[in-house]
């Protein structure tokens, strides 16, 4: 009971600790632009909004996926910033466990990252009320993968963050290895016509995948004639499947390495 007592300061501590420093507020503010950025362009340059409010609801989840590159930043400096700064040496000497301390502060992230989540679907939900006088089932099952990826991502830079020297490594790193490395090898497996739904790029792409995925857009296009598509996209079953071994093995492994890491 007290350990729960300690975990529960620990998350009020580094939540607070997020709104302090203000990239709550930063990635809200981000959430909220491009958002409207999407509403104003879209009848601003196709001259209306699409017949279909799938494809507009899917259109709107740029700020889900801004809301999961936000995980990064929410965690980059989670344990490594620790180490780098040496408050780890007031942080590690107070009577709580190791694991609670960094589960701690992988909650209070995964606290932030739904509130953009939640904010942003906010936003979509009324945009397409106003718009179209309905909003899509969808957009629950979207919300969903969204935060689902956002966990995924949150957890792989706990991992980077458990092994760098420094937070502003542990970020660099995650933002390589998701948006460079992953995306890179999964054009190639997608060129090659071979299975990608364990990769963490992946991930995102469930997101509006709910809504028709890839093959909406291009219909739209067609203007609704048959398209053959080139390649067989994940189902959501796989790709939700991927992320959680991401969210899992990542956290876990994090919370391990941490717990061994020394100080000096």
């Amino acid at each position: 009971m007290k350990e729960l007592e300690k975990l529960g300061t620990v998350i009020k501590y580094e939540f607070l600790k997020h709104i302090r420093r203000k990239r709550l507020y930063i990635i809200l503010a981000l959430t909220l632009v491009a958002e409207i950025t999407v509403l104003v362009l879209i009848p601003l340059l196709a001259g209306d909004y699409p017949d279909n409010v799938l494809l507009m609801a899917a259109m709107l989840t740029i700020g889900p996926m801004l809301g999961a590159f936000g995980a990064i930043f929410f965690a980059g400096d989670a344990i490594a910033g620790e180490f780098e700064s040496r408050t780890g040496y007031i942080l590690l000497t107070n009577p709580v466990k190791k694991t609670t301390l960094w589960l701690g502060k992988y909650i209070a992230g995964a606290i932030a990252v739904i509130i953009v989540m939640l904010f942003s679907y906010l936003i979509s939900a009324i945009a397409l009320m106003v718009i179209y006088g309905e909003v899509p089932f969808e957009i629950v099952r979207s919300l969903g993968q969204a935060i689902l990826y956002a966990m995924a991502m949150l957890s792989v830079t706990f991992f980077f963050s458990s092994i760098s020297k420094g937070a502003m490594g542990a970020t660099v790193i995650t933002l390589v290895f998701v948006f460079i490395i992953s995306s890179i090898i999964q054009s190639v497996l997608v060129f090659t016509g071979n299975d990608y739904w364990y990769l963490i790029s992946a991930g995102g792409d469930s997101i509006t995948l709910v809504y028709g995925g890839l093959e909406l857009y291009i219909d739209e296009m067609a203007g609704g004639a048959p398209v053959e598509m080139l390649y067989q996209t994940p189902d959501i079953g796989q790709l939700s499947l991927g992320m959680s071994i991401y969210f899992v093995v990542g956290l876990v492994l994090s919370i391990w390495i941490a717990g061994r890491r020394q100080l000096a």
